[in-house]
């Protein structure tokens, strides 16, 4: 039996667009900019992959089958060379610009550029250079009108693919005067980490790690302080959304394995805590979350299957569902025709309607040449009618403010009907990629009825509401939304002359002024690397980990950073790890051996599928004895027992294989370690130091070291 819209909502057909929507925003025009990865998209070959330039379009909601048009320009660097902005963050500014940071050199290795879009002019102009290449990045606006840029990966070796050497840029930065500014650094930050602006004026780091932290005290000029503040028990968990959906209130939905798990948090609490919500009825991962006007959360696409981006049948999930925060519950709708999995993206138009388009365009495989194939390129859209939409008469918008409204201040809206008005709400407007809206928070406006009008009071201050451009609704009674007014909101004391002060900052080249603070403390994860290798006096204890996405660990590294310091007796993990062998380096608390009873289970609970533990390398200095039968065995001491020593079984090697997904073999000399060393030991009379390496492994109430190396 047919369901009606009122109750599922409804699709629209296939819209095809000039490129893949893998980055896509909502301008103050209310038209939509999107960018793909390459020109033309959904080819089988590799190389067009990493193409150095863009392809950015605009669309028009009102005419959606009309071609979308190119952008007056293409995005350049300062120098005015092209780009690719694929795998940037961005944000819209106060004055209605987007700020597009970072990009892409190759899949990890990314640009350290910024550029700006004006939608106004159709114009990108080249902005100034941040303190390292960025790929995967979030940026957003702070309630000063900043612009704060935190994460992506940079190229630490040949500018070429696979790409293995490369590290995540730690140090966050704001731009202010027209430079980008150094803050507080955070080892094992994640890729695309999802911030929102909290309600006390502090960034809030929702994930994808499972600790979420506060980044606060960083007016202009100062580093700012990273506090620690609840921990998600779904742990580490990857391309899943994150969306405040009320004033300081924000959901974390799904990721990871993937989960099906969601959890809410109050950034109101005097000590906020996470809250394990109703689940949704699909496991996702690689899906979009969408506020709606009325403030229910609508979830589209993703995958539910294992592994990275799973496309195998069956396992995309078509079937949408809707989040009414005042119920807590879920409830499924219309089936969309097509998957919608990794980049993909989904945002709310000023009609009420859903775009949700794109998905494909990536090489799933480090090292192998051949693309993911093009039938998995998704060069379309669909617009999803929410079931609001069918439940009675629209309230219609006949004025607006067309100049800026300042915080607190109260503002009219004409309308004939406000008697019929029962909710105001306003969205920022949307600047998704990779699972994550990094511009995304909704208003719930105070009003007061009058003949033809309303007259709406505005947020109190950017804490709670950033400065810049916001879809303004009129909700019915029924909670049926108005086409939105675009409005803009800025500061009473920074009124319009904020679009020309920044007007004039990105018109140079470069920034004429150094930056107005330097933390010449601050390292990147290259030279803490080398500075912890030079105090520690120990060798570390050497952990084979699998990422499961397909760019290394190296880019991959938060979340296995976060489940390294979490594994009982860790002292310090090292900011770097082996990108080559797929390793990472710890330092213990003691002179003992590492709790291979516990590491396993701890490992699991907070990388939640997204790294996989492959075991531990330790290297032991002592006395090595020849016992009975000729094993040997290197001696205890106060801190350890004796370890029982083996030849080295190739399926026990933890260094790793990318490309090929298994142990890199054994070398010669790996192979015959063992037997050499017995030799040793035999022709010193029986008892020999040395320094022996290799896989760690615990049978019975003993230990075995496989023998891989001996100095």
């Amino acid at each position: 039996m047919a369901v009606h819209p009122a109750e599922v909502g409804q699709w629209s057909a296939k819209i095809p667009l000039a490129n893949v929507p893998i980055h896509t925003h909502v301008l103050p025009t209310g038209k939509v900019l999107f960018w793909g990865r390459r020109n033309p998209p959904g080819t089988a070959d590799f190389p067009s992959l990493n193409q150095h330039e863009t392809h950015a379009f605009v669309w028009d909601p009102a005419n959606p089958l009309a071609p979308a048009k190119p952008t007056g320009n293409q995005p350049t660097d300062s120098h005015g060379n092209p780009i690719n902005l694929f795998c940037s963050g961005h944000t819209f500014l106060a004055d209605g610009r987007l700020l597009v940071t970072g990009g892409h050199l190759f899949d990890s290795q990314g640009l350290n550029c910024s550029t700006f879009y004006d939608p106004i002019a159709d114009k990108w102009t080249g902005g100034p250079t941040m303190n390292n290449g960025r790929w995967y990045p979030t940026a957003v606006t702070l309630p000063d009108g900043r612009a704060f840029v935190c994460s992506g990966s940079f190229p630490t070796g040949p500018l070429q693919p696979p790409n293995n050497q490369n590290t995540i840029n730690n140090i966050p930065q704001t731009l202010e005067n027209g430079a980008w500014n150094d803050l507080t650094n955070f080892i094992g930050l994640p890729l695309f980490p999802r911030f929102h602006v909290a309600p006390n004026g502090a960034l809030f780091m929702s994930g994808p790690l499972a600790t979420t932290y506060f980044f606060e005290n960083f007016p202009a000029g100062t580093p700012g302080t990273w506090v620690p503040i609840a921990t998600r028990s779904a742990g580490n968990s990857d391309y899943a959304p994150s969306v405040m959906y009320d004033l300081g209130k924000v959901i974390f939905i799904g990721g990871g394995a993937p989960t099906n798990i969601v959890e809410i948090i109050d950034l109101n609490a005097a000590h906020p805590a996470w809250a394990v919500a109703a689940p949704m009825k699909f496991r996702r991962r690689q899906h979009n979350a969408t506020l709606l006007p009325d403030g229910t959360v609508l979830v589209t696409g993703g995958t539910q299957g294992g592994d990275f981006d799973n496309l195998n049948i069956g396992q995309p999930i078509h079937t949408p569902e809707l989040w009414d925060p005042s119920k807590g519950t879920w409830t499924p709708l219309a089936t969309e025709a097509v998957d919608r999995c990794y980049h993909s993206t989904a945002v709310l138009l000023p009609d009420g309607r859903v775009f949700s388009g794109g998905g494909g365009e990536y090489a799933p495989v480090v090292g192998v040449s051949q693309p993911n194939p093009p039938i998995n390129t998704h060069a379309d859209a669909q617009l999803f009618s929410p079931p609001y939409l069918f439940k009675g008469a629209r309230p219609i918008i006949t004025k607006a403010p067309t100049q800026v409204v300042a915080y607190g201040a109260p503002f009219d809206v004409e309308t004939p009907t406000p008697n019929d008005i029962g909710k105001i709400t306003w969205i920022r407007l949307p600047s998704v990629t990779h699972s994550f809206d990094q511009n995304q928070r909704i208003n719930v406006l105070a009003f007061q009825r009058g003949p033809n009008k309303v007259t709406v009071t505005a947020p109190a201050n950017g804490n709670v509401c950033p400065p810049g451009h916001y879809m303004l609704f009129l909700l019915s009674q029924t909670g049926v939304p108005s086409l939105a007014a675009i409005v803009q909101i800025v500061a009473a004391v920074v009124p319009q002359a904020a679009r020309t002060a920044f007007a004039e900052v990105t018109a140079a080249a470069q920034p004429a002024a150094p930056a107005p603070f330097k933390l010449l403390v601050q390292k990147n994860p290259l030279e803490q690397d080398a500075a912890i290798q030079a105090q520690e006096k120990r060798p570390p204890v050497v952990v084979g980990v699998t990422p499961t996405c397909p760019y290394g660990i190296s880019a991959c590294w938060g979340g296995a950073y976060e489940a390294l310091t979490h594994l009982h007796g860790v002292r310090l993990v090292r900011p770097v790890p082996n990108a080559d062998d797929s390793t990472a380096y710890v330092y213990l608390q003691h002179d003992g051996l590492p709790d291979l009873d516990a590491w396993p289970a701890q490992f699991a609970d907070i990388a939640n599928g997204t790294h996989i533990f492959r075991g531990v390398e330790v290297t032991l200095d002592d006395i090595v004895r020849s016992s009975e039968g000729n094993t040997l065995i290197m001696q205890g001491n106060d801190m350890r027992p004796p370890v029982l020593l083996q030849a080295l079984d190739p399926a026990d090697k933890i260094q790793w294989d990318a490309t090929k997904k298994s142990q890199k073999p054994l070398d010669p000399l790996e192979q015959d370690a063992y037997l050499e060393l017995q030799k040793k030991v035999e022709n010193s009379g029986g008892s020999l130091k040395a320094a022996v390496t290799g896989p760690l492994k615990k049978v019975g109430d003993g230990f075995v070291l496989e023998v891989r190396k001996v100095e």
